[in-house]
């Protein structure tokens, strides 16, 4: 029984490598197996070399002795200092398939959540997802290590088992058709708090970004009010987490410690029956001691995997919202085109009966959208608020995704856009760095020097305004044809803007750059001339 329910773990481990990662896991999986399996069946020699050792110890005390006592000593450190060999051996394969398949489990998140759709973030529950899919990664890599205790714990049995049955039969086969069929129960227990892992799991992400959203709001909300009531939220919130937490990790200690226990009174039984086995005739003194010594042998591997079922359940729970997360939606291929046109020219971006709304929203954004726009020259998008001047441009991005329609464009879309968005989170400044030191381009340079980058990033902390600059400087730098601008001179001070801009439009004509700026800015006629001016409901 016991022996079956560690091959279902190492089925559903199987059943893992093929669903989740696919054909990459399971050759790792494999190879680590085979790497592991002759070191454990050399550590589990080792184990009967020393109960033969203890064998060879009861000829002496009986008088019949095949080595000396100095000889029989000598021999058992040797033993034992192979027996410390192999388990080290059989610790370093374990320890480095773990983490590397930790690592190529963190890999094949980060891949997986870089190609999910736009859509899958529209809702708090798109979001919840992804945190639990992250902390189901992290839990994986913590707890996978019961693989291979379960691997131990099989061939530990399948070593001792015939040895067993060669000492006593009539006691191994009471140990294994009333105590291990008890054990078996305990851990199926165990299998069926999977659900309440996998919710634990999802309250912990949905705590993860709760938090972080109270952190960014007490840094830029000042009134009380709404600060004590998303402190008290949260704290509703650990109290939650502490009560269903504590609750799940109470059963899953308490069935643990019973199947320890169960375990421990195994013993006790076992050796009660030896000692009815002893008034029959059945054993004498010396079987009795061999028998404890394999069981003991083979029993503390065992218990290790009974104990650490609670790892494995959290494993498989994790692995199931890993299996979820792998189903979310993934982005549509690039729907881009420099072949088709909405015109003889070809220097024509043109977006045809889209179609478009947020995800749980009640309203369609767009509806049979068109648009033509010339690439030769900048545009300037303008509109009232509300009207999707910024999803316009995300979803020229690949930011979003149309419900329906397609771009066609003589630039190609596809890694080749640079957006610059209102809300602006820049990413390390080490890589505008990489990229200006890259550059060849004098223009880029002279402006970065005009916009003062080099020195906004050569300090701590940058406002919104220097955010700007940074990040108009960055667009210029990267390799993107087209710069789309979602309003980024609002932080900017009014002197500034039109020099600023001015600026940004020579560097980018010089490095034939297609610029798309949406903007409220009411600007000179000499400047707004060097724009195509587009209406937002006139497009």
């Amino acid at each position: 029984m016991f022996i079956g329910n560690c091959q279902g773990f190492l089925i559903e481990f199987f059943i893992f490598s093929l669903v989740i990662l696919k054909k990459r896991l399971k050759k790792i999986l494999w190879r680590g197996v085979f790497r592991f399996l002759p070191v454990a069946l050399l550590a589990s020699a080792a184990d009967a070399a020393l109960l033969w050792g203890i064998r060879s110890f009861m000829d002496i005390l009986q008088g019949k002795p095949f080595f000396s006592l100095s000889g029989w000593l000598v021999l058992m450190v040797i033993l034992t200092a192979l027996r410390f060999a192999f388990f080290a051996w059989k610790m370093n394969i374990s320890e480095k398939w773990l983490f590397g398949v930790g690592s190529l489990v963190m890999g094949w998140f980060l891949h997986t959540l870089r190609s999910l759709s736009p859509r899958v973030f529209h809702t708090p529950e798109g979001e919840s997802k992804v945190e639990a899919a992250y902390e189901s990664a992290v839990v994986l890599q913590s707890n996978g290590g019961v693989f291979f205790q379960a691997v131990q714990a099989v061939l530990q049995l399948l070593v001792f088992l015939p040895v067993l049955f060669y000492i006593s039969w009539p006691l191994t086969l009471f140990l294994f058709v009333v105590v291990v069929p008890l054990v078996g129960w305990m851990q199926r227990r165990l299998h069926k708090m999977g659900p309440a892992e996998e919710h634990i799991l999802t309250e912990r992400s949905d705590f993860r970004g709760s938090l972080y959203l109270a952190r960014k709001l007490f840094r830029r909300w000042s009134s009380r009010f709404e600060r004590k009531e998303i402190s008290n939220d949260l704290m509703a919130r650990v109290r939650n987490l502490r009560d269903d937490g504590l609750e799940v990790s109470l059963r899953k200690g308490v069935l643990s410690l019973i199947t320890e226990t169960v375990s421990v009174l195994a013993m006790v039984f076992v050796l009660a029956f030896c000692a009815l086995l002893i008034s029959e005739g059945w054993m004498n003194g010396t079987g009795l001691v061999l028998y404890c010594s394999a069981v003991l042998l083979c029993y503390k591997p065992v218990k290790e995997c009974a104990r650490v079922m609670p790892q494995a359940r959290s494993a498989m729970s994790a692995l199931s919202v890993l299996e979820k997360f792998e189903t979310l939606p993934s982005k549509k291929s690039d729907s881009s085109s420099a072949e088709k046109t909405c015109s003889p020219n070809s220097d024509n971006l043109q977006i045809t009966h889209g179609d478009f709304a947020y995800e749980g929203a009640f309203e369609t954004l767009f509806s049979n959208f068109s648009l033509c726009w010339n690439t030769k020259k900048p545009v300037l998008v303008r509109g009232r608020n509300g009207v999707g001047k910024s999803t316009l441009l995300r979803l020229i991005a690949g930011l979003e995704e149309w419900d329906y329609g397609k771009i066609l464009s003589s630039i190609s879309l596809k890694n080749n856009v640079f957006f610059v968005a209102q809300d602006l989170e820049l990413p390390p400044i080490h890589l505008l760095q990489k990229l200006l030191a890259q550059t060849n381009s004098v223009a880029v340079i002279e402006f970065a020097h005009a916009a003062r980058v080099d020195k906004i990033i050569a300090k701590e902390g940058m406002s919104g305004g220097e955010r700007a600059r940074v990040a108009l400087a960055w667009a210029l730098a990267s390799d993107s044809s087209m710069i789309l601008l979602d309003e980024p001179f609002a932080s900017v001070a009014l002197a500034d803007r039109e020099l600023l801009l001015t600026a940004f439009l020579d560097t980018a004509e010089l490095l034939h750059k297609w610029v798309v700026l949406v903007s409220h800015d009411v600007l000179s006629r000499e400047l707004e001339q060097r724009f195509n001016v587009v209406e937002m409901g006139d497009a």
